[in-house]
Parts: structure tokens; sequence; C-alpha cells
């Protein structure tokens, strides 16, 4: 329904301010209903005369603002909480002016309001990381490569996330698989960043090929660790003879593996082999999702 977006190339207003604007208000005025799903990229910028990705950065940054909803392989939605969201900034653009109508007849300006407001902020503290993800063996991992960047990281499951009063202030994050499960029950003004893998190849930068005759151990307590990293070596035709899986949970894992040359773990299994030769550890979060979380907080 292209009807409802148009573009003018002579406005001093950038263009994807214009579609962004466009968008919103036909989400409040109910011309774009929840569920709807949203033109293709290529439609919107053919018939706009504007570059695809002008259009694939305005539908981003309404996912990011929890207007829209991306579904792989389908495209674009209008989000289930859309509504509210619009709903939300109106009544925070009210109380703000409000607030400055008392302030002014009280003889504070607006840089007196902004003073006090950024106190407040400092004395309840910086924001604090939660990371939600019911797999225990998977959170404590995520909690250990988050913590030795964001101190003060914690880790809770799903059942908690729901059960439990979280700080104003927190910022949770969790693996993109848990994505349909936590975002309908994202209070207003909260927000979860959901974490990028990092690739097999940057993980592999750097690292020498085991030898046909060495041994190789795979640790850790995270299960799908095990599995994954017990499928890329066995595809990189090293023999199953020469391969060595255990869990830290099992009796004995140390034993097990003390005698190979090379042991692949998670980065917490990783901290209990220190000192150990032969130990590589490959990390699970990636580099851009530090620096979203950094930018954050």
């Amino acid at each position: 329904m292209l009807v409802k977006i148009w573009i003018s190339k002579n406005s001093e207003v950038p263009v994807r301010d214009q579609l962004i604007a466009q968008i919103t208000l036909a989400i409040a005025a109910s011309d774009f209903v929840v569920g709807e799903k949203l033109p293709s990229t290529r439609e919107v910028a053919r018939r706009c005369d504007i570059h695809p990705n002008t259009v694939s950065a305005v539908y981003q940054r309404l996912v990011d603002q929890r207007l829209l909803e991306f579904r792989k392989g389908s495209g674009f939605y209008v989000a289930e909480l859309a509504n509210e969201r619009i709903e939300g900034t109106r009544k925070l653009e009210r109380l703000i002016e409000e607030l400055l109508v008392a302030a002014r007849e009280l003889g504070f300006d607006e840089s007196d309001i902004a003073r006090r407001i950024r106190k407040q902020s400092e004395t309840r503290g910086t924001s604090k990381l939660i990371v939600v993800e019911s797999d225990e063996a998977l959170r404590e991992i995520l909690v250990h490569e988050l913590t030795e960047r964001f101190p003060g990281t914690r880790g809770i499951s799903f059942e908690d996330f729901l059960g439990k009063a979280l700080p104003a202030t927190a910022v949770l994050t969790a693996m993109p698989d848990e994505k349909q499960k936590i975002d309908p029950h994202l209070k207003q003004g909260q927000r979860c960043v959901y974490l990028q893998g990092r690739s097999v190849s940057a993980s592999m930068t750097g690292q020498m090929r085991p030898g046909a005759d060495e041994t190789v151990a795979v640790v850790s307590k995270w299960e799908n660790f095990l599995t994954y990293a017990k499928i890329m070596l066995l595809a990189a035709d090293l023999d199953p003879g020469n391969l060595i899986v255990r869990s830290t949970i099992d009796e004995g894992w140390r034993t097990a593996i003390s005698h190979a040359s090379v042991i692949v773990c998670d980065s917490l299994t990783a901290k209990s082999l220190a000192g150990l030769a032969g130990v590589k550890p490959f990390h699970i979060i990636s580099d851009p999702s530090f620096a979203e979380l950094a930018a954050l907080l």
C-alpha cells in the first residue's frame, strides 16, 4: 500500500527522516495496523526513486524503536506493541512539557532541570547489564565474557525475567534465539540487546591446525559447545580416534584430557585450565555486540 508513503526530494528534511515520520504517523493513525506487512525495501525504493539501503536503514531504525518487527524470510511487519509505544512517547512528551512549565513557574530554566536529572542518574548509579538465558551453562559463559568488559554483569533465567522486578537502569541482553520469548514481555522503556555470535572463521583466526597424530580434547559444561566443536573438528578430517569430548560436570574430566595436545574449550572453562599448554579458548560474543553494549553503558 505504497500510496501511504510519499517522498519530497526538494524538502530540507532528509529522505530518511521523512520515511520514519510517515511510517510512524501511519501506524499511529492505524493506516498500518498491527501485524500488517510493510512493502519490501526494494518496492519502496523503486516507487519513491530512492536507494534500497535508505529504506533498509529506516526499517531497521523502526525495529530498534519496536514499532516494526522483522520476520526472517518474510519481511517487516507492524509490531504488536507499536501503538502502545507511540502512545507512551506522546505521554512522555506531555509530561516533559508539564515539567518545563512547572519549573519555569518556580524560577528554574531547562539547564537547571537537565543538571538535576543528571545528578539523580548519578545518584542511582550506572546501568547494570543483565543476561537473560535459561540454559545455565551458556548463561555462565556469557556472564563471564561480558564481565571481563562490563563488571557487575549478572545472569538470570527467562523465568526469573518474568517473575522478578528488575532495576530501572538495567540493560538486558540475550542471544537472538530468545528474542521471540523476551520481546512480548518487555516493559515500556525496557530494551534487550541481542548478541551476535562470533563467527567460526573469526574464532579460528591465528589458530594452528592440529597435527594428524595429535590428540584433541573438547571440554565445556555447555552441551551445545561440545556438539558444535565435535562436528567442526570431524568435518576438518580429524581422526575420530584422536578426539576426546568431555563435559566439566563429568567426574574425572581433567584426567581424561590431561594427555591431549590441544584442548578446545569455551572461555570460562579456559579460565580453569590456566597454565596448561595447548588450550584453545573460543569466545561466543562478537566484537560488534561488545561495541553496541559499550555505547549503551
